[in-house]
């Protein structure tokens, strides 16, 4: 029962020439490269059984025998997709289930209800290529797979490149893929074939993913905790894609900022700096930014504006042909071979780990809080007289600390540790709130005067929210001075 690691890539159909090519190919090419079909098909029941359980189950004909594959199903993140996967020689063109002996899949593949009613739904056929290659001594396969993928009477074109990682370091995947990336346009691919083959008989609708945790124990080590905590935020942010991608749901973008600012956490706690990956970050939370600003302006703030109808309409129309052309230049941005490459180097960094990673967590974990919660003492000091600019820098360190509580504490020992860093949250939670909802009310009145400058029509909305700012800001010092009162009476946990 091997775990299967490999990292998915969509090509296009005329950059083949240059991957069968490229230096990275030759320089590590261990024999010749092999080039045959692959016909595969798919089984299951009318009502998809088997996908519900997610489990897939597949026969190949491929260099003139047959090959039964069973794969539980697995994730895949920044293109890399880990799975078990059984796999034997079958003596027939259809499901052999007296190979099917592992107790975890018995339980399935024993009812006879089940076996009777399973056929085939799908088929993939393709031609391909296999190099086996010694990367710098990581055993690694690579696939280029070029064929279509039959549904019925419906029919897919299929390109792709698969590096299955066979002995050695996951971090080599990512590397060798970004030498090939480096003067390949390439795609990061987490569907894979088998759900690509199923979307013809069920809808997936996107779906908000929210951050979860990151599962991190107080006895992991400094490299398993980075491990955890950097592909859950890869997770968080890859999952938002496509809702981002289509612009009708508004916690895409917002949910990926989210990942991103979560991540950037991580990679400081971790002491993983790196300047093009910073830089990416911050060009990719830029395009974020604007569209999430402008989402919360025309769902939030614009509606509370007391404005004649007429003027409402046109300040309303104004900022959706703004946020339209922030979400074309989102678009833009996440089909663009600069997010690609963010994410293959965000996966390298993660994968390949800090030097002396596997000190425990534990020992490290308490005087890193304590620098975060040091810092936002001092910049939150009399929070509730400081300039909307230091407020914004508090909230920033307020953030930091929040994510690093929910990321590493639970490397902090006792029940005693958990309730005081639950308590610390609640109040950390508290002061992000009132000093977000500062921070969009002064956006908004920035962006409402820059656009007023532009557009004299919008100056009454201009005004009238300058007015209302001012109001709210005085109505939320007391609270501000409460909340960080108690912030600052919450007892530390480390």
């Amino acid at each position: 029962m091997p775990n299967e690691i490999e990292l998915k890539l969509r090509i296009a159909t005329a950059d083949i020439p240059q991957l069968k090519r490229h230096a990275a190919i030759r320089k590590h090419l261990i024999g010749k490269a092999l080039t045959r079909r692959l016909v595969s098909t798919y089984y299951d029941t009318d009502d998809l059984q088997l996908m519900d359980r997610k489990v897939s189950l597949r026969v190949r004909r491929m260099s003139g025998g047959w090959f039964q594959a069973v794969k539980a199903a697995g994730h895949s993140l920044a293109g890399l997709h880990q799975r078990l996967e059984w796999e034997d020689i079958i003596s027939k063109g259809e499901p052999d289930f007296t190979k099917i002996t592992d107790p975890s899949l018995t339980p399935i593949f024993d009812d006879l209800t089940l076996r009777q009613a399973l056929k085939p739904i799908f088929t993939t056929d393709m031609q391909r290529t296999e190099w086996q290659l010694d990367y710098e001594g990581s055993k690694i396969e690579l696939s280029l797979d070029n064929g279509q993928l039959i549904a019925g009477k419906q029919q897919q074109p299929m390109v792709e490149i698969e590096l299955e990682l066979k002995d050695g370091q996951v971090a080599h995947l990512f590397a060798l893929a970004l030498q090939l990336q480096a003067d390949i346009p390439l795609t990061i691919e987490n569907v894979s074939k088998a759900q690509r083959g199923y979307a013809y008989y069920r809808s997936f609708q996107q779906q908000v993913a929210k951050a979860k945790s990151a599962q991190i124990t107080a006895d992991d080590s400094l490299n398993q905790a980075l491990e955890k905590s950097g592909w859950e935020c890869l997770r968080q942010l890859q999952a938002n894609q496509g809702l981002a991608l289509e612009g009708t749901e508004i916690e895409g973008v917002h949910q990926m900022r989210v990942a991103l600012r979560r991540l950037k956490v991580v990679l400081r706690l971790f002491k993983l700096h790196d300047e093009e990956i910073s830089a990416d970050l911050n060009w990719l939370n830029t395009l974020l930014a604007k569209a999430r600003d402008l989402d919360v302006m025309l769902t939030e703030t614009l509606p509370q504006l007391k404005l004649p109808a007429a003027e409402a309409q046109q300040v309303q129309e104004h900022f959706q042909r703004s946020r339209k052309r922030a979400y074309q230049a989102v678009r833009q941005g996440l089909n663009s071979q600069r997010y690609q490459h963010l994410l293959l180097a965000l996966g390298h960094k993660i994968a390949s780990g800090i030097p002396h990673g596997n000190s425990p967590l534990s020992s490290q974990a308490g005087p890193a809080l304590q620098k975060l919660h040091k810092r936002l003492l001092q910049r939150g000091k009399g929070l509730h007289k400081l300039a909307s600019n230091e407020q914004h820098e508090a909230r920033k360190s307020a953030r930091h600390l929040r994510f690093a509580l929910e990321f590493i504490a639970p490397a902090l020992s006792g029940k005693r540790a958990a309730a005081k860093t639950d308590a610390m949250l609640e109040e950390i939670k508290t002061l992000q709130s009132l000093l977000g909802t500062l921070n969009d009310t002064a956006t908004t009145a920035q962006t409402l005067a820059l656009a007023a400058r532009r557009t004299p029509a919008l100056l009454p909305a201009a005004q009238l929210w300058q007015h209302d700012a001012a109001r709210q800001l005085k109505r939320s010092k007391p609270k501000l001075k409460a909340a960080w009162k108690q912030f600052k009476q919450a007892k530390i946990a480390w």
